[in-house]
């Protein structure tokens, strides 16, 4: 009590201390009678017309004192006084509190409350409407032992014969308006502390959730004299005299577990309801429910591991903001009982979490049982209710009458959230309908002519996109599509309440109405180990049969629960495949496998990357070419090169993209590693396993089938293949190999497959909603396993979420290898009316030309002529210098009725050999002999690109093509892709002759780099460091608005108004210097280390000089936008990733569309970097 002691005099008491009550406590101890007469000394005495109020049957008030309150003369109007009175007639005041609700602690009446802080004080919540009954101070009926009325059919009789969880009082009355708020008061930390709530109708008041025993007149029909100071005394100054400031039930639970370490904050809440109880104090029935669910989870006992360390705990407790429910991080590798022990504590507090959810609810809408009445059976009812329908607390809160129907309200749910995502965010390609876009209207980034498709070759276009939705307007219920579905889904599995840690992944494919759902389960050990029988009025321990098959009905009742979000989402969805398997916890105990229990931690961290947003992402065809560099320019960057390995490619090596192999001795060293494997042995395996655990990417490993071709790649050879064996021999060698359970089989197992039809699924929901889940997956053909004790066993899946049907066809291709028309709108969004136009890599787009050729020659309804007509089309459409010189070849083999030569590509591998004897040279020590022979070899290809018909670009990423498309290309202008190696060279020798020769002579190529990627935000980075260097500061300046109006990502961006802001500074514009430094760091905080000093040193400066800057984020956007400059996010290109994001999902082409969504998910207006969960549920379902 610090604090308050020091408002009261406590603290240094001086000879002519005014604080009678403070000096009084604090002599308590030392002399007897010392509160009395100190307070009779110098308490003031009351006329007989002043207004008071005393309360003697307050507890643990010293003999010979009241507590009350008066209304003083000087106070009138502005407030009244709370304090002590040594008798009838005289008062000394200990706080006074204004007409607010605020209390301020001090012993002068007249005391300015201005600039001081309340240590007390009524907040307000929000309006209710309750029943006109108990809580109001009103009850007519006889009410049971455990506090429920005997005629009411809710929660307090329901449950003991298991019907429903609670019904209003006064049924079919209007109720009464009412206030709700709670009760807080400043602990000895100076942070304000929930300790009971009020309530407010009809200007009286009543008080709840108090520690304090305190009869019914004192609690209800207050008014507000009373109310504040019944609650003052008996919740805050009292108990905080004796040490016992403990807020009442969950509020002081959740106090703890949102200020402390869990497991600490845990034990302190059990021991709180310990010393209330010791005390003569309140408890609620939910703290005790909440200190049996932790003593089950083993919180409450020693756990080697899960202990803290020189103060710290290894797990930390996180909230999702969208499910409200917890989830444990921990720093570092935990043993595997430690870790299953967290999950246990996780659960359960989720569990409790829960419970104090739905009593909230029952006290907003006037029904019981609250917290304030609910008993600790109760809560365990009502506990094990939400277990057995998990529904009922899913979402919004169920409030109809059948329990059974709450799953039914989630398809109402789903439709209600795909309308306003629909209605939030309307479709570009409508807008652009309606507007009549034309075909001139749109640039075409890919060539002035479009190609028209071989004879034989698929046009894709989804024609119910591009002909229904200009009739079907965009808020139309009626109408869906893949991205609203994508959206919308991925919301509602992100916002599912549910007290077991899970990972979703779902597929879509609405032009056939398939839709595919994979999770995972909550093992057997996380289900409760007892539960209140209702029978026998006690609570008994449950078998290990009952848990697994209680586990069993949860995990199908959240599959009930996804299939229903599935088909409510669109009504365009006719079939739900849904795919139950579990990451193994159980399994691993069963089969005994030590060699799976120690990695077995690991696996679950893969569940950290799903909650914080990591995406945790392996290589794609999708990623940027730079592997997703973003931010200060100087810092090395890795490109994907191979150095002429490859005797197509120059770009990637392979079609598949990036990652498998970012370097020139990729293959190499994927020799070392199998020839390694025989070495090692299981070693090997141990450690391949440990990386793919660190650093797992659920999109590739979690939902795929044992024997997947793909899956086993992704999991770097941890299937039956690549592990230094093959054949019958590995096979053999394996038995004896503790990993080879973990060889033959991911940890992931598939548990349930079961495909619902929607007409007898939401039948058969209409009748049976949750109750008998077997039964409803028999009914659909479930491929199910139950063992003896009605636990799941894995299973053979009958299907994989990657199976072909769930995804619209061709999604995954590349456009540089699809054959797409775009419709007017479409190609309006992403500047390209086809997939050519969309290409950023030349390697494959040359390949595509080969492919059309080989189709030509093999197309025998074609004359010789036309078939050379069709393939010149080809090549000027690509428009590429090396494919054109081969042009005669194409012909000619056409014309004499042959097929086309498979074409070898040899200019950018020509760049590749200059480069690496230049390389040689300057490692030599031949400096100059190094930069002239790799000059001179950039040069002749630029010639080379510049001397042909289109215009050299280079993209670094799908979303920076859609930017150029949108911002740069002009009219009919034929862009043509260059090798990437020449943009890369460009680079090198910037980087080289800016640290030999100056910033003067890296200035060319870095003109260069710009003009081959004027989106590509690097470029214009890299050229504003070497401008600044020559303290050209205006064009400096100019190069980092080009960056900062291409900027995708806030690294790129925060960079960009730093060097801007410097610019700014050196060309004396203080004002629009502090702004960009200030949006540098509040776009990335921390990011770059100089930059709080330099703004600090500006600031000093435009002080000095007299000259006002922004002081603020809000000042410094605003200064920007007054001066014309970029706020980011707030940019144009923000506007057309978005809506391109949007048309590529809806049009079926996933891998520009992941990048695309990606560059939209990074541009938030927040302060994290981190990609939102909703955002990275949405980019999974995009995934192959």
């Amino acid at each position: 009590m610090n604090a308050l002691a020091a408002d009261l005099g406590l603290s240094k008491p001086k000879k002519h201390d005014t604080n009678p009550f403070g000096d009084a406590l604090q002599e308590t101890s030392e002399r007897k009678g010392g509160i009395i007469d100190e307070l009779t000394r110098h308490a003031v005495a009351l006329s007989p017309v002043i207004k008071r109020r005393t309360f003697p049957e307050l507890e643990n008030v010293p003999e010979g004192l009241v507590l009350g309150w008066a209304q003083l003369p000087s106070t009138r109007g502005r407030g009244f006084s709370l304090g002590i009175f040594p008798d009838r007639d005289h008062f000394a005041q200990v706080a006074f509190a204004d007409t607010h609700g605020r209390v301020f602690v001090g012993t002068d009446p007249d005391m300015d409350v201005q600039d001081m802080q309340a240590r007390f004080m009524f907040g307000k919540e929000k309006e209710v409407t309750l029943p006109d009954g108990e809580r109001l101070g009103e009850s007519d009926e006889p009410r049971s032992r455990s506090g429920f009325s005997r005629t009411d059919r809710g929660l307090g009789s329901a449950l003991h014969h298991g019907r429903g969880l609670g019904r209003g009082l006064g049924h079919g009355a209007d109720g009464v308006k009412a206030i709700t708020g709670g009760v807080v008061g400043r602990d000895d930390t100076g942070r304000m502390t929930w300790l009971a709530s009020w309530l407010k109708a009809g200007n009286r008041y009543t008080l709840e959730q108090m520690r304090a025993n305190l009869p019914p007149a004192m609690r209800h029909d207050l008014e507000y004299r009373d109310a504040i100071t019944i609650a003052f005394f008996a919740t805050y100054m009292l108990p905080q005299i004796n040490g016992l400031l403990i807020g009442f039930g969950s509020g002081n639970i959740f106090r703890r577990l949102n200020r402390e370490a869990p497991i600490g904050a845990i034990r302190r809440s059990v021991r709180d309801t310990l010393a209330a109880r010791a005390h003569g104090m309140r408890a609620s029935g939910l703290e005790d429910h909440f200190a049996d669910l932790m003593r089950e989870a083993g919180a409450l006992d020693t756990t080697p591991g899960l202990e803290a360390v020189h103060g710290a705990e290894p797990l930390h407790l996180y909230t999702s903001t969208y499910s409200s429910g917890y989830f444990f991080t921990w720093d570092k590798s935990l043993a595997f009982g430690q870790a299953l022990k967290s999950l246990k504590i996780e659960g359960n507090l989720n569990r409790f979490a829960a419970v104090s959810a739905w009593l909230e609810r029952n006290a907003s809408l006037g029904r019981n049982p609250t917290e304030d009445t609910v008993t600790r059976a109760e809560a365990a009812q009502i506990d094990m209710k939400l277990i057995e329908n998990p529904a009922i607390m899913a979402l919004d809160p169920y409030d109809g009458e059948q329990e059974r129907r709450a799953v039914l309200s989630l398809v109402d749910i789903a439709a209600r959230t795909a309308g306003q995502i629909r209605s939030e965010f309307p479709d570009p390609r409508d807008v652009l309908t309606q507007q009549n876009v034309p075909d001139s209207g749109v640039t075409n980034a890919a060539g002035a002519e479009s190609t028209e498709s071989v004879e034989g070759a698929v046009e894709r276009t989804n024609k119910s996109d591009t002909n229904t939705q200009a009739a079907r307007p965009s808020y139309s219920p009626a109408r869906s599509d893949e991205w609203v579905y994508r959206q919308t889904l991925s919301s509602l599995l992100r916002r599912l309440r549910l007290p077991y840690r899970f990972d979703v992944e779902f597929r879509s494919r609405l032009d056939s109405g398939e839709v595919a759902i994979g999770f995972t389960t909550a093992g057997t050990s996380m289900m409760p180990d007892s539960r209140y029988d209702t029978t026998r009025r006690t609570w008994r321990a449950l078998s290990s049969a009952e848990r697994a098959s209680m586990s069993a009905a949860y995990n199908l009742r959240v599959g009930l629960m996804m299939a229903a979000l599935s088909f409510g989402t669109s009504e365009s969805v006719r079939q739900v495949s849904l795919h139950i398997d579990s990451i193994g916890l159980e399994e691993a105990i069963a089969e005994q496998d030590s060699a799976i229990e120690a990695m077995m931690s690991e696996a679950l961290s893969a569940f950290e990357h799903l909650r914080s947003g990591d995406l945790g992402r392996v290589g794609s065809k999708a990623d940027p070419k730079d592997g997703d560099f973003h931010g200060d320019p100087t810092r090395p960057i890795t490109h994907e090169e191979t150095f002429g390995q490859t005797a197509s490619g120059d770009e990637r090596g392979t079609a598949g993209g990036a990652g498998n192999g970012t370097g020139p001795s990729a293959d190499a060293t994927d020799q070392a590693a199998a020839e390694s494997a025989d070495a090692d042995g299981a070693a090997s395996i141990d450690s391949q396993f440990e990386d793919l655990m660190k650093g797992i990417d659920i999109d590739e490993m979690a939902f795929g089938m044992p024997d997947d071709t793909g899956a086993g790649d992704d999991l770097g050879g941890i299937g039956g293949e690549g592990v230094g064996t093959d054949g019958a021999d590995g096979a053999a060698g394996m038995d004896d190999d503790p990993m080879s359970v973990l060889r033959r089989n991911p940890t992931v197992r598939n548990m349930v497959t079961v495909t619902f039809t929607r007409d007898a699924f939401l039948k058969r929901l209409d009748t049976a909603g949750l109750d008998n889940p077997e039964e409803t997956y028999r009914m659909f053909g479930a491929v199910m396993d139950v063992d003896g004790e009605g636990g799941l066993k894995p299973i053979s899946a009958d299907f994989d979420l990657a199976d072909s049907r769930f995804s619209p066809t061709g999604s995954q291709e590349e456009p540089e290898l699809a054959d797409r028309q775009f419709s007017p709108a479409t190609a309006h969004v992403l500047g390209a009316q086809n997939s050519a136009g969309l290409a950023i890599q030349r390697v494959d787009l040359l390949q595509h030309g080969v492919n059309e050729f080989h189709d030509i020659a093999r197309n025998t309804s074609l004359g010789s002529v036309e078939k050379a007509q069709r393939a010149m089309q080809v090549i000027e459409s690509i428009c590429d210098p090396e494919l054109t010189d081969l042009a005669s070849q194409v012909t000619s083999a056409l014309i004499d009725g042959k097929d086309t030569p498979d074409f070898t590509f040899t200019l950018a591998d020509d760049l590749d050999k200059e480069r690496l004897r230049a390389r040689d040279m300057l490692f030599s020590g031949q400096a100059d002999q190094a930069i002239e022979a790799a000059e001179a070899a950039v040069a002749h290809l630029d010639q080379v690109y510049a001397a042909g018909h289109g215009v050299p670009r280079y993209f670094n990423s799908y979303a920076e093509r859609v930017v150029y498309n949108r911002l740069f290309a002009t009219l009919d202008e034929r862009t043509v892709l260059i090798p990437d190696n020449l943009f890369y060279a460009h680079m090198e020798l910037a980087d080289v002759l800016s640290q030999i020769k100056g910033a003067e002579a890296a200035i060319p190529h870095l003109n260069r780099m710009v003009a081959y990627a004027p989106a590509y935000p690097l470029s214009h980075l890299k050229l504003a460091i070497q401008l600044a260097r020559n303290e050209d500061w205006d064009s400096a300046r100019a190069a980092c608005l080009n960056a900062l109006r291409v900027a995708l990502d806030r690294d790129d961006a925060a960079f960009a108004y730093y060097r801007f802001a410097y610019a700014e500074w050196m060309l004396d514009r203080f004002d629009t210097a502090a702004a960009a430094y200030i949006m540098s760091d509040h776009i990335a905080p921390g990011a770059i280390g100089s930059l709080e000093s330099e703004l600090q040193e500006l600031v000093s400066r435009a002080d000095s000089q007299c000259i006002p800057v922004p002081e603020s984020v809000e000042a410094a956007a605003h200064v920007l936008a007054t001066h014309d400059l970029p706020v980011w996010p707030h940019i144009e290109v923000a506007d057309i990733v978005r809506d391109a994001a949007r048309v590529c999902v809806d049009e079926g082409m996933f891998v520009p569309a992941r990048t695309l969504s990606v560059a939209v998910a990074r541009m938030n207006d927040g302060e994290g970097d981190n990609i939102d969960i909703i955002q990275a549920q949405f980019l999974r379902s995009l995934s192959a």
